[in-house]
């Protein structure tokens, strides 16, 4: 059985515990049945003037930093609908960015890069919602339409086959270049858009293609 990523990777754990200690003294880490949380206040701040508070849990996954933290609002304020980005099922879990999306930079592995951006963003969105004000950052479709156009701009195509098709093959090690090309001509990859594969392949690791293709194929949006 796989180790909690705690204790298989205590250097990380020391890492996030720091980066927390150090820049978000109101928040708290805590390890519970081999599950590690985040909870407490929020503050959103700018230049110096806090502009909003939210309670929150964020739910470390075992294999973190493979998989994308959990973020719940646990203060009641934000509804769980698809307009405020938030999952009724599972329960109260917040959409503040499209997973893969987030596993593709290099500091997927800091909390700090993921409170102070994706989170940060979402929460400010959640203000200005509740004044009225529409939602700042620009928002994708909801559901599974706006997970294709997050993949469809990784690749460079917009049809939801064709998207799969490159996933599944970027989720190869190694890619075959005798494969059918995936844009959906017939030809040998060799013979067509090898060069886009490889491109490709250097931007999206096979890990996270193939993460991708699985949750459209099963239909998960999360």
């Amino acid at each position: 059985m796989r180790k909690p990523w705690h204790k298989s990777n205590p250097e990380l754990f020391a890492k996030t515990k720091q980066e927390i200690e150090t820049n978000y003294p109101e928040l708290r880490v805590a390890v519970e049945n081999d599950t590690v949380f985040l909870r407490g206040s929020f503050t959103i701040e700018e230049n110096g003037e806090i502009l909003d508070r939210y309670l929150i849990e964020i739910q470390f996954p075992d294999d973190y930093a493979e998989s994308i933290p959990i973020l719940r609002e646990v203060g009641g304020r934000i509804p769980w609908t698809k307009e405020r980005h938030v999952n009724s099922s599972p329960a109260g879990e917040a959409c503040v960015i499209v997973p893969e999306e987030w596993l593709l930079r290099p500091d997927k592995d800091s909390i700090r890069s993921f409170l102070s951006g994706p989170v940060r963003n979402f929460f400010i969105g959640q203000s200005l919602v509740e004044q009225g004000k529409p939602w700042p950052f620009g928002e994708r479709d909801h559901g599974f339409k706006g997970l294709y156009q997050a993949y469809g701009e990784l690749i460079g195509v917009s049809d939801p086959e064709t998207i799969r098709r490159y996933l599944d093959l970027l989720s190869r090690d190694p890619i075959k270049k005798r494969a059918l090309c995936p844009c959906g001509n017939g030809k040998r990859l060799r013979d067509c858009h090898l060069e886009l594969v490889l491109r490709l392949q250097k931007k999206i690791p096979p890990s996270v293609a193939h993460r991708a293709f699985g949750r459209l194929c099963s239909g998960s949006q999360r």
